[in-house]
């Protein structure tokens, strides 16, 4: 926790994280932008998959250095697609 004195002089406790201030906006205006933005670029799909295999794919995740899990599936799926076609995956 932070202290810093406010307007009327007042004592208060701000909770401060690693010395880093927020820069991405906050609040309902700004979670509907970035859901407009992700409709508008992003197609959704939910995985259904056996038990434990969330949990094993989020080790594989880390253990190969990808930065998400999306990220491993998306570069998964490519790589199949070439390997059956010969061809590489084109999104128009």
């Amino acid at each position: 926790m932070v202290y810093t004195k406010h307007k009327e002089g007042k004592q208060m406790a701000e909770q401060q994280t690693e010395g880093k201030k927020w820069t991405i906006p906050r609040g309902p205006a700004a979670t509907a932008a970035k859901n407009r933005h992700r409709d508008k670029n992003y197609d959704r799909a939910e995985m259904t998959l056996p038990k434990g295999m969330k949990a094993r794919l989020e080790e594989i995740v880390k253990e190969q250095g990808y930065s998400s899990r999306n990220d491993y599936v998306v570069t998964a799926i490519k790589e199949k697609y070439k390997r059956d076609t010969g061809e590489d995956l084109i999104l128009e």
